[in-house]
């Protein structure tokens, strides 16, 4: 299988390169190309788009970078693009996923959780960072007590609490060490919140957030 081609899109130029150079040992891409304008962006994408492709808010406003997606996906559909945003509100987060990107990490995103998005991605998912996550699921909390009609059967409050921690990747024995609850018990509640939300895993639950503009 042939190793995709990752674009970076950043300033400044110290960052970018570094990411570059561990992203090189890691032996991930094929290639990595790093961009500093829209210009030579634009050009180096038209003649050898890239699979992935990275784009840091560093060096556009919110509309340049919503204009710069679109154009990117009318040109390239198969094309990636992973954003790095400054601690975005889940509004921002929601239109750069309508807009068409695959995944969103913050400045404050970790190493692990770039590569983690960039596995998601080649198996075809979509990635939000933990700190994106968390205000996503607070957010559904929020809705929950004001029982909207997004989710007709509204999550109690033990299924809100499971909910949490299945999105941060504890399997149902760790959930029912914590809550010093049978795992029997865990399951039964993940399997309703799953019905609930009408989705199959924690990955489902971003996608539902997003697809039901449970972010607006």
């Amino acid at each position: 299988m042939m190793k995709p081609k990752l674009t970076i899109y950043d300033e400044p130029l110290l960052y970018a390169e570094g990411l570059s150079k561990l992203l090189v040992q890691a032996k991930i891409f094929s290639s990595i190309e790093i961009c500093n304008s829209y210009e030579n962006l634009s050009e180096h994408i038209e003649q050898n788009p890239p699979e992935f492709l990275m784009i840091s808010s560093g060096n556009l406003v919110l509309t340049e970078m919503y204009s710069c997606i679109e154009n990117i996906i009318i040109k390239n559909k198969n094309t990636k693009i992973i954003v790095i945003g400054k601690s975005f509100d889940v509004a921002t987060i929601r239109k750069l996923f309508n807009k068409g990107i695959k995944s969103y990490l913050d400045r404050n995103s970790s190493y692990d959780e770039f590569l983690k998005s960039i596995q998601a991605l080649m198996s075809n998912e979509i990635y939000i960072c933990e700190y994106a996550k968390e205000m996503m699921i607070n957010y559904i909390s929020h809705e929950q007590e004001k029982q909207n009609s997004h989710i007709k059967d509204p999550l109690t409050k033990r299924e809100m609490e499971i909910l949490k921690h299945i999105c941060n990747g504890l399997s149902s024995k760790d959930i029912s060490e914590l809550l010093f609850i049978s795992i029997n018990t865990v399951e039964t509640h993940r399997k309703r919140i799953l019905l609930k939300l009408n989705v199959k895993n924690s990955v489902g639950v971003v996608k539902y957030a997003i697809e039901n503009k449970i972010f607006s």
